[in-house]
């Protein structure tokens, strides 16, 4: 039954996104983003070797064990990983939001453009700087902890971990609509959240699954085409092959993130007004919300 749930709440939100094929521009964007930070960093890194190798040593330092450890050692090392974790939140909520606010509009019988996703993005900035640095801080205590723990104890960090990313669910959808502070957001995921029987929490893990599912299809393909071109001693194959993987695990990805944050904005709909937002089913948005 759960998995019949999913597969309607995948093939809705598919249906969605291909009426409004637009809204993949946030992922990309959010993509060539993280992509021109990563080329950013190595080139600074190439350029500032030092500041490669400081960086490094901070991080080293931060995992390490050794009671003797310098205290500002392990500081430093609290920041680079703090502000790996903020950069990389920071993009990714920014585009989320941009998508969500977008999709929101859309569920509710509006026809939103790619300005309007940015102008809300832009219009939620505070509330967007104020979460990433909430929940970077939190990524970073949580890492930091686990790193100095046993086995037992990173099992245990880790599901704390699990508890604060559902808690946290439908935070995006909250400040893109509402533009909370962190904590009342938090607050309102998690009320929010209190009415779920949890097929919100299947539909979601079904996209991944499923998208998933495909991506490792492309794969098991291209590995033929791979072998081939060993085969046939053929650059070009080889090349022509591997450009098809990556950009068709690229497409995946962005496909996956798309059709997540237009569930999330159908369910945050529902949930707050009660109506069935369009493109999706009563029956679908009942099962995954209980009446309170």
């Amino acid at each position: 039954m759960a998995i019949e749930k999913g597969l309607n709440i995948t093939r809705e939100s598919w249906n969605v996104l291909r009426a409004d094929f637009k809204l993949l521009v946030f992922p990309m964007f959010s993509g060539l983003a993280a992509a021109a930070i990563l080329v950013t960093v190595l080139a600074a890194n190439i350029l500032i070797p030092s500041l490669g190798e400081w960086s490094i040593a901070a991080l080293r330092a931060l995992s390490s064990k050794d009671p003797q450890q310098p205290l500002a050692a392990r500081a430093l090392g609290l920041g680079c990983l703090f502000v790996i974790y903020f950069v990389e939140w920071f993009v990714v909520i920014f585009f989320n939001t941009a998508l969500v606010g977008c999709a929101l509009r859309r569920l509710a019988g509006g026809q939103p453009t790619v300005g309007d996703g940015f102008r809300i993005a832009f219009q939620r900035l505070p509330q967007i700087l104020a979460w990433t640095l909430f929940t970077s801080a939190v990524g970073t205590l949580l890492s930091a902890i686990e790193q100095q723990l046993g086995w037992l104890g990173k099992l245990a960090i880790r599901l704390l971990g699990v508890t604060w990313a559902v808690a946290t669910y439908l935070v995006v959808p909250v400040l893109a609509a509402e533009g909370t502070g962190p904590l009342t957001a938090v607050r309102r995921s998690v009320a929010l959240l209190k009415r779920t029987w949890g097929e919100g929490l299947v539909g979601h893990f079904t996209i991944q699954l499923l998208t998933s599912g495909v991506g490792i299809l492309l794969v098991v393909l291209t590995t033929g085409g791979l072998l081939l071109a060993v085969f046939m001693e053929s650059i070009i194959v080889a090349v022509a092959t591997g450009t098809v993987l990556l950009l068709g695990l690229l497409t995946i990805a962005i496909l996956t993130s798309a059709m997540r944050q237009v569930f999330l904005a159908a369910l945050y709909h529902y949930a707050t007004t009660g109506e069935i937002p369009s493109g999706f089913s009563e029956s679908t948005l009942r099962q995954a919300l209980k009446q309170s």
